[in-house]
């Protein structure tokens, strides 16, 4: 979606769905533009906050810093 450059903008575990090897993306309504929205950076930040924090709490390591900056390395 950051290819795209596009923001779920409330993404949580939950909208993510596993179809075999595919991640599927629900619950798209809220989706904004990463640039052209003022809030998609910070969107964009809470959606890998929200990833990370979910995984870290089923004992994985996952660090929302180190995710969003590998985002923005695709974003642009």
């Amino acid at each position: 979606m950051v290819q795209s450059g596009l923001v779920h903008g409330d993404l949580s575990a939950y909208n993510i769905l596993a179809a075999g090897e595919r991640l599927v993306i629900i619950d798209l309504p809220q989706i904004v533009d990463l640039v052209g929205n003022l809030n998609g950076m910070d969107f964009l930040q809470r959606d890998c906050a929200n990833i990370c924090g979910w995984f870290r709490s089923r004992g994985l390591e996952a660090d929302e810093h180190a995710l969003f900056a590998e985002l923005m390395a695709h974003a642009f």
